[in-house]
């Protein structure tokens, strides 16, 4: 019987053709390029986040490639009910779902003591609330078809501070701990949670983010970005690998992985460094700097 159950999980790990999909924040980055890679595995797809139109165009742009089943779901990953509604709308369409990406986030700019707590709580329905609703919907489903995948994406600054972006930090953290209980309270399920970490990705994500600096909002919509990053494209390619292998937590590159080693065993020099970091970025930010 253990054999049995052993074979039976490698097969829902690595047999991803005609599996079902739910990928949230899909309408650009990381998300799309999650979206295709999960496309050219033949899986059947759902595509959620704000931008119908975008979806759309995507969607059109798998069917052609891959001859996808393709549903668009727009919604506001955000709102509790919604998430939820399309994690529902994945399973009556399709009959079940075997993959919830969770993906969709935004950021927030602006020291802790100056940032606007409604744009927190925004930050944190958005990045954490959300997929939380999400994953309670998906997990019965899962649990009553003898399995499944969950994938948080959080990032690297969910295991180290970032400074003049500690909001964005604290939801990631709060996505780290959730994360790690639901991967043990769900391994008799043979449910999977894989947190991937991406570190700084060429994406629109800084454009997207919250400023919550006092006097500073009309910068909403600048890059303030410290660079370009890795292409979205490697990150999904990378997530698809650790759906098909069960992995834990993932890394996209060996310097993010090294960053947080480097936060877990020198905390006091890295503290050090912040400092540095953050009046670099203050400056950066005050001169308008991209």
């Amino acid at each position: 019987m253990a054999n049995n159950s052993s074979q039976s999980r490698a097969r829902w790990n690595r047999e991803l053709g005609g599996k079902v999909a739910v990928v949230t924040g899909a309408s650009r980055g990381i998300g799309e390029a999650i979206a295709v890679a999960l496309a050219a595995e033949g899986c059947r797809l759902v595509l959620a986040a704000r931008s119908t139109e975008r979806l759309q165009e995507i969607a059109e742009g798998m069917r052609l490639r891959h001859s996808s089943e393709v549903l668009v779901v727009p919604t506001d990953i955000g709102d509790e009910g919604q998430s939820r509604a399309l994690v529902s709308a994945a399973a009556d369409h399709f009959g079940t779902v075997d993959i919830l990406v969770n993906n969709a986030g935004m950021g927030i700019f602006g020291a802790m003591d100056e940032l606007h707590l409604d744009d927190l709580r925004h930050v944190f329905a958005v990045n954490f609330f959300g997929p939380m609703a999400a994953l309670q919907a998906a997990v019965p489903i899962m649990r009553g078809q003898g399995g499944g995948t969950i994938v948080n994406v959080s990032s690297i600054v969910g295991r180290l501070p970032q400074p003049l972006g500690g909001g964005y930090t604290a939801t990631k953290f709060a996505l780290h701990g959730a994360s790690g209980a639901a991967r043990a309270e769900l391994k008799r399920d043979n449910i999977d949670v894989v947190l991937v970490c991406p570190g700084l990705t060429d994406t629109e994500f800084s454009q997207h983010s919250r400023i919550s600096v006092p006097g500073a909002e009309h910068r909403q919509g600048e890059r303030h970005s410290l660079g370009r990053g890795v292409d979205p494209e490697r990150v999904g390619r990378r997530t698809v690998t650790a759906i098909k292998k069960g992995e834990r937590e993932v890394f996209i590159t060996l310097f993010d992985r090294a960053l947080v080693w480097f936060a877990a065993h020198f905390p006091a020099l890295l503290q050090w460094v912040l400092v540095y970091v953050t009046r670099y970025r203050r400056r950066r930010f005050e001169e308008g700097g991209s």
